[in-house]
C-alpha cells in the first residue's frame, strides 16, 4: 500500500467528486480565458493573461480536495491506525496523502497545458507562445504550492474538528482561497507588479508547506490519528 499514490487518488475521487467537479469547472473558465487571449489578443493584453492564471490555479487547488476528505474518512475508520501499526509515522502518512493530492493536481495541470499549447500552435505567434509558457509555469508554481500548503494545514488541523456523519469540514478548508482569491483583483496593477505579487504569494505558500511537512511529526501526536 505504501507508495501507491494512484490508489489513494482513486479512493479519494470515489469518496467524493463534488470538489473535483468544481475544480474542473474553474479550470475550464481559466482555459477559455487564456485560449481566447491566445487566439484573438496580442501580448499588449499581458495583464489579462495573468487573470487566467488565477482560474487555472484555483482549479488545480480544488480538484484534489477529496484527498482531504479521504484522510478524515481513513482516520475515522482506523486506516491511519493500521498504517501506524505497520511502522509508518506521521510524516509518512502526511506525505502519502500529499503526494496523492499533487498527483491529481498535476493531471489537471497537464490537461490545461496541452489545451493551451494547442492554442499556441494555432495562433502561430512566438511572443504569445512564450507568454503562455510563462503563464503555465506561474500556474504550476502557484497552484501546486497552495495545494501543498492547504493539504498539510488541513491534515494537521483535522484532529481539532468535531466528526459528524455525512461529512467533515476541516479548519483549514478556506486557506486556499486566502492565497488565490487576491490574485483576481490585481489585473489593474500592470503586468510586472501583478506577476511579482503572484510569484511572492506562490513562494510564501511553498515555504509554509515545506515548513509544515518538516514539522509534521510534531504538529499532531500519533494518538490523534486514532479513530
Amino acid at each position: 500500500m505504501k507508495g501507491n499514490v494512484v490508489v489513494f487518488a482513486k479512493r479519494s475521487l470515489n469518496l467524493s467528486k463534488t470538489q473535483a467537479v468544481i475544480g474542473l469547472f474553474l479550470a475550464v473558465i481559466g482555459l477559455i480565458t487564456i485560449v481566447s487571449l491566445t487566439l484573438f489578443a496580442s501580448t499588449s493584453s499581458a495583464s489579462y493573461f495573468l487573470l487566467s492564471v488565477s482560474f487555472l490555479a484555483i482549479g488545480i487547488v480544488m480538484f484534489p480536495m477529496p484527498v482531504l476528505l479521504l484522510y478524515v474518512y481513513d482516520k475515522n475508520n482506523g486506516v491511519l491506525e493500521h498504517l501506524l501499526s505497520i511502522g509508518w509515522n506521521q510524516n509518512d502518512i502526511f506525505k502519502q496523502y500529499l503526494k496523492a493530492a499533487l498527483f491529481l493536481s498535476l493531471t489537471v495541470f497537464v490537461s490545461e497545458s496541452v489545451v493551451v499549447l494547442i492554442a499556441c500552435a494555432i495562433a502561430g505567434s512566438l511572443a504569445v507562445f512564450l507568454l503562455d509558457v510563462l503563464m503555465l509555469l506561474l500556474t504550476a508554481f502557484l497552484g501546486l504550492s497552495v495545494v501543498s500548503f492547504v493539504m498539510m494545514a488541513m491534515m494537521a488541523f483535522s484532529s481539532l474538528q468535531k466528526q459528524r456523519a455525512g461529512g467533515n469540514a476541516p479548519l483549514a478548508m478556506g486557506l486556499g482561497g486566502v492565497f488565490i482569491l487576491p490574485t483576481f483583483y490585481l489585473v489593474f496593477l500592470g503586468f510586472t507588479l501583478e506577476f511579482l505579487i503572484i510569484l511572492s504569494i506562490s513562494s510564501l505558500a511553498g515555504a509554509l508547506s515545506l515548513t509544515l511537512l518538516v514539522l509534521s511529526s510534531r504538529l499532531i501526536r500519533r494518538e490523534k490519528m486514532l479513530p
